[in-house]
């Protein structure tokens, strides 16, 4: 029998299990391309949305200011991203894909299909739209 309270019963400690199993198994899809999964969200933050910053692809990555730096800075230095300054905010970095960086991020998009089509089938009953609610509900609820 679990015991009210216990680790198994908290549904705090149950999301952030799912999302540690989560991001290793996309880490193991995106070695493929060569990827990690901060440099994928990059790569797919910038295919939805060009020249964004420093801090916006930071929170896009679920990483902080500082290590988004590094993360670009090696994208950039392998030819995939480039940046340039913000024309009305002189201090700010835009970023965008490169055609080589829009190459591997549909690369890296096609890397982690599985893994989304593993958490969709879970789903049932649900349908995935029915639990985009429910964790858009929780999310909210934490804000």
């Amino acid at each position: 029998m679990i015991k009210q309270g216990s680790l198994e019963r908290s549904l705090g400690y149950n999301l952030k299990r799912t999302q540690h199993r989560l991001r290793r198994r996309m880490d193991e899809a995106l070695k493929s391309c060569g990827l990690s999964t901060a440099q994928n969200a990059v790569l797919a933050a910038l295919m939805a949305q060009p020249d964004m910053t420093n801090a916006d692809l930071a929170n896009a990555a679920f990483i902080t200011p500082q290590s988004m730096q590094s993360v670009l800075a090696g994208l950039e230095t392998a030819g995939y991203v480039v940046r340039r300054q913000d024309d009305h905010h002189k201090r700010r970095q835009l970023a965008r894909l490169t055609p080589s960086g829009e190459e591997l991020a549909l690369q890296g998009r096609a890397a982690i299909v599985q893994v989304e089509e593993a958490l969709a089938k879970a789903l049932a009953p649900l349908s995935e739209d029915e639990a985009l609610a429910l964790l858009y509900r929780l999310q909210k609820a934490l804000d």
